[in-house]
């Protein structure tokens, strides 16, 4: 495959760049960056008129939850998922978390992102509409024990969900996923901590997303929260989503640890958890990277929109030119999620050597880009005005999975009203 004629936007150190470059993929890898290439023989995407660069990561999300779209009206956190989401949960099938996460994987891959790292139960229904899309996904069955569960149950469901593996599919990868430390005691923290260590897996765990939950973990564990995270994670790479109740002390003890944020910054705002300062954790050296959460509190899975959100919230907690620019959203939505998932060897950025994870997006003058136009800083018209609806293309290892925003494997309308029949009651 050759993408020519493209705007291809690249990473140098610190600097992130558009140039005028072709792209050679051969294998699933990218095998060359360089102007005017000329080889016969090759399947061409013309990109012109496009920008080309890595596909987005979205670092924390529960795919299935689309069915929760437009649920959360009225509600706080802790509401929300006591009396509306977790007792809906417990009624769902397995053929309905299928359907459901083969929506999401559409709605993602139709909005530029390539890859995704979930958390959900019944993870083998989500890893079956992974491998029949060709996705690239991290995926865990998530284990709690506050609600009453057996560990020891749950445990069992993750070792069954791992060694069930294929481990000839390089698109997904794994992680133990303690849900939180408000909704897992110690013995279940001690379990996940051995899982990862057997299995040398990375910790996915939602950390201090709400008010609530600081007094929740203090009452359980008689411990704060990041004293409790080091206890048990100390030593293992550490995907901690949300972030939004940091305070100094809590970035004390986890910029000396192996851990990075998985950022939400529109599920944050809608579920009224405020503003996490991902500016500061950036400046003390912590990796922030994105994501989207599950539908139900984020809305939707539109990476884009994570893009602009948390670019604006910084502006809306810090006056000066000091925040975060588009340049480091950009890096917080590719190379910053990869190094977040423990993938940046393989993806996360446009290099010679990488598999050929890439989306194109269309910045054509036409009305439907209005809002673009003149584009005179193409980087932050990339993170300001554009949507997910822009993606026309894309390529995940190599393989083309949409093009011109069509899906040729998939009947995508079959899809959709499948999703549509999902009871809520």
């Amino acid at each position: 495959m050759l993408i020519k004629n493209g705007k291809v936007l690249l990473f140098d150190k610190e600097n992130v760049s558009i140039e005028n470059k072709d792209i050679l993929i051969k294998e699933g890898k990218i095998v060359n960056i360089a102007d005017d290439i000329d080889i016969s023989g090759e399947q061409i995407i013309d990109a012109t008129n496009k920008i080309v660069m890595p596909g987005l990561i979205n670092t924390h999300t529960h795919i299935a939850m689309c069915i929760f779209r437009a649920t959360f009206e009225g509600c706080n956190l802790f509401t929300w998922l006591n009396e509306k989401i977790w007792p809906i949960e417990e009624k769902l099938t397995k053929e309905e978390i299928y359907k459901a996460s083969l929506f999401s994987i559409v709605e993602m891959i139709s909005t530029g992102t390539t890859c995704f790292n979930d958390q959900y139960f019944m993870p083998e229904e989500t890893r079956k509409a992974v491998e029949e899309v060709g996705m690239r996904a991290v995926l865990t069955r998530p284990l709690m024990d506050t609600d009453g569960s057996d560990v020891n149950e749950k445990v069992q469901e993750f070792r069954n969900f791992y060694e069930s593996r294929n481990k000839e599919n390089e698109l997904i990868n794994y992680s133990v996923a303690p849900h939180g430390l408000y909704t897992c005691s110690g013995s279940c923290l001690a379990e996940a901590r051995k899982l990862a260590l057997e299995y040398n897996l990375p910790i996915h765990v939602h950390f201090l997303e709400s008010v609530d939950e600081i007094s929740s973990i203090k009452e359980l564990h008689g411990e704060n929260a990041s004293s409790v995270l080091k206890k048990y994670f100390d030593g293992i790479h550490t995907i901690l989503a949300h972030g939004v109740k940091l305070n100094d002390e809590d970035i004390d003890i986890i910029k000396n640890m192996d851990c990075g944020i998985a950022h939400n910054p529109v599920s944050n705002l809608r579920l009224g958890c405020k503003i996490a300062d991902i500016t500061k954790y950036q400046r003390e050296g912590i990796n922030v990277a994105l994501g989207t959460d599950g539908a139900g509190s984020g809305n939707n899975l539109d990476m884009f929109e994570a893009l602009r959100t948390a670019c604006l919230m910084q502006g809306g907690i810090h006056e000066d030119e000091g925040r975060i620019t588009s340049k480091d959203a950009i890096k917080m939505a590719t190379i910053n999620g990869a190094k977040l998932l423990g993938l940046e060897d393989k993806i996360g950025s446009i290099e010679v050597g990488k598999d050929a994870d890439i989306i194109l997006v269309d910045i054509s003058e036409k009305l439907d880009h209005i809002c673009m136009l003149p584009n005179n800083d193409l980087l932050s018209n990339l993170v300001y005005n554009t949507s997910g609806r822009d993606v026309d293309t894309t390529i995940i290892k190599g393989k083309i999975i949409m093009k011109n925003r069509k899906f040729e494997q998939l009947d995508v309308g079959s899809i959709i009203e499948n999703v549509k029949q999902i009871s809520l009651k």
